[in-house]
């Protein structure tokens, strides 16, 4: 893990996350350090304090932090960047700037109360820049940078990156204080939120799940595979549509992850299963064996109206209604440009 707390004075220990934060000055050598408003500090547990300090960048168009982490090239590596405005410059104006992995655009940030911005990058070099650029739209800032290494995790796409734009975490309870997962319990720090679908009702075990074996390749935490959603009584189907900011003249690839697990006993001789049509296209039938993972994906998609929807029906011979633990949409964002040749 390389865990930065943008604009701290020392490194830290966050009880909240359990995770150990770094200062950013062996990291960058521009900016100013400074902290959001009193009246706008903010206490939610996982983001941890690390929001509530940030680097400002007020000279220069591009503003690059230098992270080396110690696998190098050739490798996978979950890249996070937090912001929040906080009024930290007393002139409660909205933000707005681009952010770049390396020489390729990443996102643009336009900042009106806390957030962040993922992205999974195959790195072809043993340094990763992460840089904030002015647009002439405000002052860009940072808060936190975070990079995990995700080794031989099924998250990859060798000629480009992947930005994950869902990670629901279905049947979960949102009036309970953790309803979010991240670090300690997800290995890889993703930050799942608790999600529902249309017509679904939640169900629940307090029972074990075996997540070490090779049935669960995406490391999917214990939490979020103990809860899932099935449909209200009589139906027989599970849907979900996603609505997708359009770009003019791009065609957006995707590649989307359903995750499931049995967590009822099921009598002998009954039977769960189902198949998954997604943008139209059928896959299965699928079977689940009670508290062992099953992971499908990734499904790859080319999108060319704006949502990516998915229905997850039981066959005309299943006993039971379809289930669902959570699912992930990643969108593949290309890598038009390529960084300098380390062998030059």
């Amino acid at each position: 893990f390389i865990s930065i707390d943008c604009g701290a004075e020392e490194d830290y220990l966050d009880r909240n996350t359990g995770i150990t934060y770094k200062t950013d000055k062996d990291f960058i050598s521009t900016g100013k350090n400074t902290v959001v408003a009193p009246a706008y500090y903010l206490t939610i547990p996982y983001f941890g304090n690390m929001v509530n300090s940030l680097r400002t960048f007020p000279e220069g168009k591009r503003n690059c932090y230098t992270l080396k982490p110690r696998q190098g090239k050739n490798q996978n590596y979950y890249v996070r960047a937090f912001f929040y405005y906080g009024n930290y410059d007393s002139k409660n104006q909205a933000q707005k700037f681009d952010l770049y992995i390396g020489v390729n655009y990443w996102e643009t940030v336009d900042v009106r109360q806390q957030t962040y911005y993922s992205i999974i990058h195959y790195s072809v070099t043993d340094t990763i820049y992460v840089c904030l650029v002015n647009t002439g739209s405000g002052v860009p800032f940072i808060n936190g940078l975070d990079l995990r290494f995700m080794n031989d995790s099924p998250y990859r796409s060798m000629n480009g990156s992947l930005l994950p734009r869902v990670h629901a975490d279905l049947g979960g309870n949102p009036t309970q204080s953790s309803s979010t997962i991240r670090y300690t319990d997800d290995v890889y720090d993703r930050i799942w939120w608790l999600g529902n679908l249309n017509d679904a009702v939640s169900i629940s075990t307090e029972t074990n799940i075996d997540i070490q074996g090779s049935d669960n390749p995406c490391r999917l935490p214990v939490e979020v595979l103990r809860t899932a959603v099935q449909p209200r009584n009589g139906l027989n189907s599970l849907s979900f549509n996603h609505t997708l900011l359009h770009i003019e003249n791009f065609t957006p690839e995707f590649l989307v992850y359903f995750h499931f697990a049995e967590i009822e006993q099921i009598a002998p001789g009954k039977l769960r299963e189902f198949t998954i049509t997604l943008n139209g296209l059928k896959y299965g039938p699928f079977t689940l064996e009670y508290l062992k993972p099953l992971t499908k994906g990734p499904y790859k998609l080319q999108v060319q109206e704006d949502q990516v929807g998915f229905s997850i029906d039981a066959t005309l011979r299943s006993d039971l209604p379809p289930i669902l633990n959570a699912f992930e949409i990643f969108e593949l964002g290309p890598l038009p440009d390529s960084p300098t040749n380390q062998a030059d």
